[in-house]
C-alpha cells in the first residue's frame, strides 16, 4: 500500500511538472463538453413542460436532447478512462535476474 501511494505521489508531481499536460488539457477540454451536452439535453427536455410544442417540433425537440444525452455519456465514459489512465501511478517494475 505504502509502495503504491509513493508511485502515485511521484505520477502527480511529474503531472505537475508538465509531463502529458496536452493530454490532461484535452481530457479537461472533454470534461467541459460532457458538462454542456448533459446541460443541452436537460434545457431541451424541459421546452416542451414550458412552451407546450406540437408534431414535429416536440418530437425533434426530444430526439435532439435525446443524442444530446447519449453523446455526453459517451464523452464522459471517454473521460473517465482517459482520467483514470493519466492520473494513476507507472506500474512496478517486474523483478530481474540480471541488473
Amino acid at each position: 500500500m505504502l509502495d503504491w501511494f509513493r508511485r502515485y505521489a511521484q505520477r502527480q508531481r511529474d503531472l505537475a511538472a508538465g509531463a502529458d499536460a496536452d493530454l490532461v488539457a484535452a481530457n479537461r477540454k472533454r470534461w467541459k463538453l460532457v458538462g454542456f451536452f448533459y446541460c443541452l439535453a436537460f434545457l431541451l427536455l424541459g421546452i416542451p413542460k414550458v412552451f407546450k410544442p406540437r408534431g414535429a417540433a416536440a418530437e425533434i425537440i426530444t430526439w435532439v436532447a435525446g443524442i444530446s444525452f447519449a453523446v455526453a455519456t459517451l464523452l464522459a465514459m471517454w473521460a473517465r478512462a482517459e482520467d483514470g489512465f493519466l492520473s494513476d501511478p507507472d506500474p512496478k517494475k517486474p523483478p530481474s535476474l540480471f541488473k
